[in-house]
């Protein structure tokens, strides 16, 4: 008797859980509908300090000096030694506060050096933005081992090296924000960037398992991940891009992107994409079946040609 009862509990169970997901999945998607039309409010930066990677050009160097015009103090972080300095300059020259260091993010004892400097002469990073990278564009078999060896080591370990240093504080403060600058490229690969892809869809990966592991049972929910999916950026990276339709997907400046990837983490997102309408484009291509998309790239003929490195 008490095994047919224990039987009969265990389908209650699994009826309520049913049910629970079933209303949970309808407010979880109304919830985003409501935040298409209702952007969440921005929380102020304000005395924070974030740390950044390749802070001496490009996006790096935007970021540095438009999270300085909010109130933030900025660490930049970069192997051109000359370029950092000249990003901390113009942070100071503005009124902001800046420091410079020198770091290869991808040698995991000069990061963990680093860091440890950093920890002693500024204290507890609040904002980690892993943004140094590399985009090699030519066909794959043209790569040789080094070269594909020395993409994952920037675009993809360098992660791993930053976030073990100061995941630990983060948890041991109860709060903290990772953000990754991925690319549209780790949502959907394109030609002439095969080891590119591969990295940027690691640190999607990356970012994903770390947000669902610190979710889970409610172990950290006040640590923050951001994953940034950008299209092409105008910082000489992509040499010889293609785009057929430059209204649907226009290059963005650096300027452009580094405002919305602060807009993206003042509203703690865990996804951005740039132009916004790319991360749209994207969802609605995951409800048609692959070879459905497959064409629809082909017609919008967006990608990158190659081009000597």
């Amino acid at each position: 008797m008490i095994g047919v009862i224990m039987v009969v509990y265990q389908y209650i169970l699994v009826v309520f859980d049913l049910i629970h997901l079933w209303v949970y999945s309808i407010f979880l998607i109304l919830q985003s509908a409501w935040y298409l039309i209702s952007p969440r409010s921005m929380k102020s930066v304000t005395g924070e300090i974030v740390l950044i990677t390749g802070a001496g050009h490009g996006i790096g160097r935007e970021l540095a000096l438009q999270f300085a015009r909010l109130g933030a103090k900025v660490i930049c972080l970069d192997i051109n030694e000359k370029n950092n300095k000249s990003t901390v300059a113009d942070v100071c020259r503005e009124g902001g506060t800046a420091w410079a260091y020198k770091c290869d993010v991808s040698q995991r004892e000069e990061v963990n050096v680093v860091c440890r400097k950093i920890q002693e002469e500024i204290g507890l990073v609040t904002i980690l933005v892993n943004n140094a990278g590399i985009m090699p564009c030519k066909a794959f078999m043209k790569h040789t081992p080094e070269e594909i060896e020395k993409l994952f080591s920037i675009n993809v370990f360098a992660h791993f090296w930053m976030i073990r240093e100061w995941l630990p504080l983060f948890v041991a403060a109860g709060k903290g924000h990772v953000v990754a600058v991925s690319s549209i490229a780790g949502l959907m690969a394109t030609s002439n960037l095969v080891p590119y892809c591969s990295s940027k869809y690691a640190v999607k990966g990356l970012m994903d398992g770390l947000s669902e592991e610190l979710r889970y049972a409610e172990r950290h929910p006040n640590i923050k991940f951001t994953c940034i999916h950008p299209f092409v950026v105008d910082t000489g990276l992509a040499q010889k891009p293609r785009i057929r339709f430059p209204y649907f997907n226009p290059i963005t400046t650096t300027s452009e992107c580094a405002g919305k990837i602060i807009e993206g983490v003042r509203r703690e997102e865990d996804t951005v994409c740039i132009p916004s309408k790319d991360y749209y484009g994207h969802k609605l291509m995951n409800l048609v079946p692959i070879s459905v998309r497959k064409a629809f790239l082909d017609f919008m003929d967006t990608g990158v040609d190659e081009h000597d490195s």
